[in-house]
């Protein structure tokens, strides 16, 4: 093993996240989507709810009250400019989330990428697999893998959220140097 550190734990901002190449996870465009589709959901049932007749207005200010809430509850996540991303390439590391709510991410550099493969984590995940040299990691770079949030000695593994592996794992393989 060398003294080389391969691997690190990041935390990056909005603006950083906005400027990565993901592979898996949820966008910010499909965030953007869901949330105009809970606008659009909640304006129907606002609408049937204020139309409907013989109904309370006890019960229609309660109906307008949990859709305001949950409105902003959804816009507080504050997610819909970066979206929940699980697999990123960003300032020359391949990334994978550690903590979603920190935007805190286990990164390695391309140079300690052996291969990518898709993966489960068990029972029924669907994930991507960045395996990686273990003849270039160090003791230092083992302990950062082993505080993922599937802890493996060689690999990083992140799920494959609304793609399939195959090609998660391509685009990831085209964005490494050759």
């Amino acid at each position: 093993m060398t003294a080389s550190t391969y691997v690190t734990i990041r935390t990056f901002d909005k603006a950083q996240l906005k400027q990565a190449i993901i592979f898996s996870g949820i966008s910010p465009k499909v965030m953007r989507r869901v949330f105009g589709a809970w606008i659009l959901f909640a304006l129907i049932v606002g609408v049937i709810v204020s139309l409907a007749p013989d109904l309370s207005k006890t019960f229609i200010f309660t109906t307008f009250g949990a859709l305001i809430a949950f409105t902003i509850a959804m816009f507080a996540q504050s997610r819909i400019a970066e979206g929940w991303p699980s697999i990123v390439f960003l300032e020359n590391e391949i990334c994978v989330i550690r903590d979603p709510q920190k935007r805190e991410f286990i990164c390695v550099l391309p140079d300690a990428v052996k291969q990518v493969e898709p993966s489960f984590i068990k029972p029924n995940k669907k994930a991507v697999a960045v395996v990686l040299d273990s003849e270039k990691l160090s003791q230092h770079d083992v302990v950062l893998l082993n505080k993922a949030v599937w802890p493996r000695d060689d690999r990083l593994l992140g799920l494959a959220h609304f793609i399939p592996r195959e090609e998660a794992c391509e685009r990831i393989r085209e964005t490494l140097p050759s």
